[in-house]
This record gives structure tokens, sequence and C-alpha cells, in this order.
């Protein structure tokens, strides 16, 4: 029962008396014999559960001869509702014909009743031997109770801002605010994200809050319409309620990339031994583990490296080391592999590495020229910056006036 068609019932006790029909054995041959029951009052009117309540019968006599051999009984009553009182009642006869005989029974719901219509039935036979006379009759008492209502309070996500990739701890604050307890409280999502989608929150009492928890990966970006179904028992029985949430994920971003890449030597020779140390960051909010780095080159050697684990702002190296045994400009494809809750996931890049052919030529003494000259330059440039920055700190302190800066009046 969803919670916008779920049945409201009167807190009043519905009683209907309904004569389902009455059967004679044998018609007297003379005379008019005729007895009824009515039912006279349900009190209290209201009845709910574990609660005592009694009803009133009036046997009637609507003929012209006085009844006799009067049995009225009750021959079935709900398992929710227990009898107090004798359940046949047998009366000779009546004194007169105009007489009315009154019945009591004492009732109570037991503590578990379930709320809704019950009926009670009863038979009510007189007359003698050769003209007995049956009747039967149903009387319904309805049980109220009290409805659970669990419903979302609270929505919140680590991280609290979701990029494509991320795993996501969500957590749903469920809170009831029926007045009755909600038991085998269950709560599902209906995603297409990979992960969990069932929580189980057990009993809930009325205004008690509890929290059911997911986690699952945001493999793609955009904004979600999530349902959320919630499933539990109370006084009306099994219910389902289903409300929604919205999930926005963000584009993917690279929480793990390639901080520097160094390669020794910086320019190799053919045959050369090689050092290609890759240096990975984590610049993400989450520690990331079992860190692989696969460089898929063309050489003879090593081509994986593991680090391990990164906490948030942390780099560490892959370190892979080769023969180069070919020259030549190679883009060498880089993968970087981790494992989350849900599987391995990887980052693809690429690194340059260019292999000198091996020369005794002055082809090979020019280039080491230009890079000495290179070097030489930068180291000289640096220096020259350096003294010209002390010598301006030196003029400003002694109050004369900064090179360069005097002009002709």
């Amino acid at each position: 029962m969803g919670r916008n068609t779920k049945a409201i019932y009167s807190f009043l006790v519905i009683v209907a008396i309904l004569m389902a029909g009455a059967s004679i054995v044998q018609a007297e041959s003379s005379g008019d014999e005729c007895l009824r029951a009515v039912v006279e009052d349900i009190s209290p009117s209201s009845v709910g559960r574990d609660e005592e309540f009694t009803v009133g019968i009036s046997l009637e006599n609507c003929g012209t001869q006085v009844p006799e051999d009067i049995t009225f009984e009750i021959i079935s009553i709900p398992p929710d509702i227990i009898v107090t009182e004798d359940l046949a009642t047998e009366i000779p006869q009546f004194v007169y014909k105009d007489s009315e005989r009154q019945l009591i029974y004492h009732m109570r719901t037991t503590q578990d009743a379930t709320p809704g219509p019950h009926i009670i039935k009863l038979k009510l036979t007189y007359g003698s031997t050769d003209a007995k006379r049956t009747a039967y009759y149903e009387v319904e008492i309805i049980v109220t109770g009290e409805h659970a209502e669990p419903r979302i309070a609270s929505v919140s996500t680590d991280p609290k801002y979701i990029y494509a990739g991320d795993t996501v701890d969500l957590d749903l604050e469920i809170q009831n605010f029926g007045d009755s307890i909600a038991k085998s409280v269950e709560v599902y999502l209906e995603h297409d994200f990979k992960g969990i989608t069932g929580s189980t929150i057990g009993a809930l009492a009325a205004n008690d809050t509890q929290t059911a928890s997911f986690k699952f990966k945001a493999n793609i970006s955009g904004t979600f319409q999530i349902p959320v179904i919630i499933e539990y028992e109370d006084d009306y029985g099994v219910q389902k309620d289903e409300y929604d949430i919205q999930i926005t994920v963000l584009d993917r971003k690279g929480s793990l990339n390639l901080a520097s890449v160094k390669v020794d030597p910086v320019l190799p020779y053919v045959d050369d031994t090689v050092e290609l140390t890759m240096r990975v960051e984590n610049s993400g909010d989450r520690t990331i583990n079992s860190i692989r780095v696969y460089a898929d080159h063309p050489f003879k050697g090593l081509k994986e490296s593991f680090i391990g684990t990164l906490d948030p702002d942390e780099d560490g190296p892959a370190v892979i080391t080769f023969i180069a045994d070919q020259k030549g400009e190679f883009e060498i494809p880089v993968i970087i592999t981790y494992i989350d809750d849900f599987g391995e996931e990887q980052i693809e890049t690429k690194v340059n590495v260019i292999v000198m052919e091996k020369s005794g030529g002055a082809g090979t003494i020019i280039v080491v020229l230009l890079l000495l000259a290179v070097i030489g330059g930068l180291a000289y440039n640096n220096y020259r910056t350096k003294r010209s920055k002390d010598e301006i700190i030196k003029q400003l302190m002694e109050g004369g006036s900064i090179p360069g800066e005097d002009t002709e009046e």
C-alpha cells in the first residue's frame, strides 16, 4: 500500500448486523412464532489494540406466539478478539409475547490485533422440536490502529562533490514521522551505477531515526534522479513508499597524473642502459591503493613498476629500466592502474624518449657543446640577475640612486 493510497480508517467502530438468512426445519401448523436479534450497543465505540469492550444483544419477539427453547450463541470469532463470556446462552421460554431479553458479551482485542474489519458470526435458534427455526447473523467490528511513516530526513555523500570515477558513500537518514513502530524497514536504490543498492534498518520507533548506508561507483557524469523505495510493516500490514533523491556527478577529475618525467641519461645513445623515472601524483582527496605504472616501450628491459599507495597530495616514483637498442624518437604509451572497491581502474598517458645514434664525429661534439652553452648561459644569466638584485638592494640601503635611473634635467 503506497503512501498516497493508504485506506483511512474511521476511529469509530462500525457495526453491521446482517441477517444471512433463516431456515425453518419444520413450519408450525398454527400461530405466528418469530424472534429476532438486534445489536443494541458497542462500548466503547472506538476499539483499539489490547482494549476491552462489550457488545449488547437484544432478543425481541416479533410474532404473536411466545417463543420457547431459545439458544443464542457465537459460532465464529476472529483470533484477534477474545470473548470472556460463555459463547452460548439458553433461554427456556419468554414470559409473554412482548418480552425482550438483553445479552451482554465482554470482549477484548489482543495486543497484536490487526487493524481493520473483524467479523463475529452469531446463531439464533428457537421453537419447539417439531418447528425449530434458525437464523444467522454477522457483526463487523473495525479495530483501529496507527500508521508508521518512515521518510528521508537527510541525504549526505562522501565525497561531498562527486566526480566521474569516484567511489561514493551515500547515507540516507530515515526518520519515522508516524505514530506506529515501523518494522522490518528496508531501503532500496534504483540506479544504474555499480554498487550496493539495498540497506536493512530493522525496527524504527515513532520519531526515531536510523541511517541507511550505500556505496557505489559514479562511472558517468550528469544529474540523476534516483528512486528510493522504503518497505516496512505497521499496524495495517506491509507498506511500500517511494521517494526521489538527486545526485550530481561532475566531469571526471584526474586524481592520478604524472607530476614529472626524468630520463637518465638525458640523451641516451643506442645500447645505453636507460632509467626512466615517472613521478605519479595523487591530486585528489582520497587515498588510492595498488598503483602500478606500465610503460609499453619497444626496448629490452622492464616495463612495469609498482608504487603501492598514495595519500592525497602525495607522489611516488615509478622507475622503468631498459636498454635503448634502437635509435629514434619514441612516443611511449603509459598506463597507470589502481584498484578501488569496485575493481581495477586505469589512466592512459604518453611520454617521449629520444635515443641518439652512437657516433664519434663532429655531430656529437656539436650537440655536447650546444648543451654546455645552454647550461652555461643559464648559469651566467642567473648570476647576473642575482648580482643586479644585490646591487639594487645595496644602493637602497645606502640611500643612493638605483643604477640606470639617473636622468638629465
